[in-house]
């Protein structure tokens, strides 16, 4: 009795070895562009920080009550904090990460109606570029441009 399997497919060494070195690819991948990662966490963190700037926003109008916005460049945090409630976020700045004063300075508040306390820029200085954040009198309205 003569059976034979052809089904044409692979073994499971087979499959499990190319698995192993697919998997070492992408693990080793990232560590080779290492500018890349750099420019990934820059845009990361402020990506971060504007969805922040969002949610002080939000909160201020949900509770109907002033949010502050404060950067502190020495211990490389920035806070979102009310007077109710106390620190409602606080988030690490990266090191290579600079805040600068621009006309807006290192806090502002939003009121219960969303709208920022004044207007101004803020610049933020990268490893990969500067980027301004610049808050809009009135509507609250703010973006991140990069320069």
């Amino acid at each position: 009795m003569n059976i034979r399997h052809s089904n044409g497919g692979y073994t499971l060494s087979e499959t499990l070895i190319v698995l192993v070195i697919f998997v070492l690819l992408i693990s080793i991948g990232p560590n080779l562009y290492p500018s890349f990662t750099k420019g990934m966490e820059n845009r990361l963190f402020l990506s971060q920080f504007h969805e922040d700037l969002f949610y002080a926003q939000q909160y201020a109008i949900s509770h109907e009550s002033l949010i502050y916005l404060h950067i502190d460049n020495t211990k490389k945090v920035y806070t979102v904090s009310s007077y109710k409630e106390g620190v409602v976020l606080e988030r690490s700045i990266p090191e290579d990460i600079q805040f600068l004063s621009g006309t807006l300075g290192f806090s502002f508040h939003f009121n219960q109606y969303g709208n920022a306390s004044k207007a101004g820029t803020i610049m933020i200085d990268t490893s990969k570029g500067k980027y301004k954040l610049i808050l809009n009198i009135g509507k609250g309205r703010f973006r991140i441009e990069k320069l």
